[in-house]
């Protein structure tokens, strides 16, 4: 590399590219002699330091091949030492699902159960929900390291996250500081590459597929896409896992969650599962009511219990530590549906047909009582009651 460029000049040049080139030998081939540049630039990782016109071609050739062999030793000696950070993402299928209420808790489960560095970067460019939930009043945003990644460091990030009370940092998204321009998927790549060197999770709302969370995805060891059991959310689910698969995402990476699952409803687990041809990992019950108590009283984290516990039974599954305790999970898919049956069963002769007074009510023929169940049948065994076969994405 050249340290005289015309956006940059000396060492920040090669701080710069070290930064974003983790990992890769660097030898500097300038045209400005510096002895104590040269020094510093070895000092800092610099595998080099040579002067145009004093080198060779064939010295120039044996310095690099000696940097390749010294690199590949030192990474061979400390391999498995430094583990990159994982990054787990939350992904919308539609506004309002509530994947930014379900990213949050998660981090916070994150840290407690690992105890170790966490952050939760909001990309979900308009809003601040995460920020709000935290009571984050931070003045930068991700913004503001996507639009200065040549001055990316340790320091400079310690200026721009915000340390919440629960033991991970925050990245707040623009909108929580009033900016709702569209950032560079690219820029906000590198951005989050520089974090996987300084934390061991990281948890992305990537709010809605579009450009830049759709560019992040080949960053991401896991996602999680959120929706909801209505008609419009499971069409559009269908498309976003369409859009998703098409980029080459492993059905080990693709995670399905079905919020706020009420009931009764013909429109069950399994419908959704064969109509999307994807399992949901987890299905969360509604809990608005606790949500807007915990809302309410100020304690937006603490006093939401119940999610809170279904977050961290999701977390351990994420970490390989769950252990083989039955999973909570809503009782909706089975209850609403045995309640059903029974309300269009026969009922046996010693139930509630033997104490009513002779003659009172009409007894239902067989022909009729099967014919009253048969459109439940056909529900449990139907797919979810519209077309999923969408155009491109």
């Amino acid at each position: 590399m050249e340290l005289a460029l015309v956006d940059a000049q000396g060492l920040a040049t090669f701080e710069t590219i070290q930064r974003h080139a983790h990992g890769l030998p660097i030898v500097i081939y300038t045209a400005a002699p510096n002895e104590s540049q040269d020094i510093a630039a070895v000092e800092r990782g610099a595998q080099d330091y040579l002067v145009k016109g004093r080198t060779s071609g064939q010295a120039l050739a044996r310095v690099l091949q000696h940097s390749v062999a010294r690199h590949r030793r030192a990474a061979d000696t400390v391999k498995g030492e430094n583990v990159e950070a994982r990054v787990i993402g939350f992904l919308a299928v539609k506004g309002g699902v509530g994947a930014t209420t379900l990213a949050t808790h998660f981090s916070v489960e994150l840290a407690r159960q690992t105890h170790a560095r966490v952050l939760l970067m909001d990309l979900d460019m308009s809003g601040r929900s995460a920020a709000c939930l935290l009571k984050a009043d931070a003045r930068y945003s991700v913004a503001d390291a996507a639009t200065n990644l040549h001055r990316l460091d340790a320091d400079f990030w310690n200026r721009i996250v915000f340390v919440t009370g629960f033991g991970f940092d925050l990245l707040q998204a623009p909108g929580a500081v009033g900016s709702f321009d569209q950032l560079s998927g690219e820029r906000v790549r590198h951005v989050l590459r520089f974090a996987r060197t300084l934390y061991r999770y990281i948890v992305v709302d990537l709010g809605r597929a579009g450009p830049t969370s759709l560019r992040l995805l080949e960053e991401l060891s896991e996602v999680y896409v959120v929706t909801t059991s209505g008609m419009l959310e499971v069409y559009e689910t269908s498309r976003v896992l369409n859009k998703l698969q098409s980029l080459k995402l492993t059905e080990n990476q693709l995670r399905l969650i079905i919020n706020r699952v009420s009931g009764p409803s013909f429109v069950t687990k399994p419908a959704i599962e064969k109509a999307l041809g994807h399992s949901a990992c987890w299905t969360l019950p509604d809990y608005s009511s606790e949500l807007e108590d915990a809302y309410s009283s100020g304690n937006f984290i603490d006093d939401a219990r119940s999610l809170r516990r279904q977050c961290k039974q999701l977390v351990a599954r994420s970490l390989g530590t769950s252990k083989d305790d039955p999973v909570t999970q809503p009782s909706f898919w089975s209850s609403s549906l045995d309640s059903l049956r029974r309300a269009f069963s026969p009922v046996s002769s010693g139930g509630r047909n033997s104490a009513r007074s002779g003659g009172s009510r009409e007894q239902i023929a067989p022909e009729t009582q099967r014919a009253s169940r048969a459109p439940l049948a056909a529900n449990e065994q139907s797919s979810f009651p519209i077309q999923l076969n969408p155009p491109g994405y």
